[in-house]
C-alpha cells in the first residue's frame, strides 16, 4: 500500500530539540485547586506544537509523523521510498548540515486539504510514493 510522505530536512543541535519543534509540547497540568477559569485556560494554551502553527494547516495529527537523526537517515528513509528516482531525487535534495529528517505522511492530515511548505526550522524537500513500514 503506496501513500504520500512529505519529507523535510533542517539541522537542529539534537533530536531532542527536533521533537521539541516537531511535536505537541504540554505544559503541566494544573492541579485539584484550580478554577474552572484557570483549566480552561490550560487547556486553550495547550498542546503546543510549533510545527502545526508554521505549517497553518487545520489538522495534524503527530502519529504518522516521524522525527529522524542519525547517519543512516536517509538510506532509512530510502528504504520507504517506491520509486529509485525517488530514491536519487531526495539523496541528492538533503543538504549535508540538515541533521534532522520530519516525515509527514498524508495521514497526518486527517482528509483535510494541507499545503505544506518550508517552515522557519525545516526546509520542504519534497512529495513522494512511500510504503511505510508496519
Amino acid at each position: 500500500m503506496s501513500q504520500t510522505v512529505h519529507v523535510f530536512a533542517g539541522e537542529f543541535d539534537s533530536v531532542e530539540e527536533a521533537c521539541q519543534y516537531t511535536e505537541e509540547q504540554w505544559e503541566p497540568e494544573p492541579d485539584k485547586s484550580a478554577s474552572d477559569e484557570e483549566y480552561s485556560a490550560w487547556e486553550d494554551r495547550n498542546p503546543i506544537w510549533q510545527l502545526r502553527a508554521d505549517l497553518d494547516v487545520d489538522y495534524l495529527d503527530g502519529d504518522f509523523i516521524e522525527t529522524i537523526d542519525g547517519k543512516d537517515r536517509i538510506e532509512y528513509l530510502e528504504r520507504m521510498l517506491t520509486s529509485d528516482e525517488d530514491r536519487q531525487s531526495v539523496r541528492q535534495a538533503i543538504m549535508k548540515e540538515e541533521n534532522i529528517l520530519v516525515l509527514i505522511f498524508d495521514a497526518a492530515f486527517g482528509g483535510f486539504d494541507a499545503r505544506v511548505s518550508s517552515t522557519p526550522r525545516l526546509r520542504y524537500v519534497g512529495a513522494y510514493n512511500a510504503t511505510p513500514f508496519c
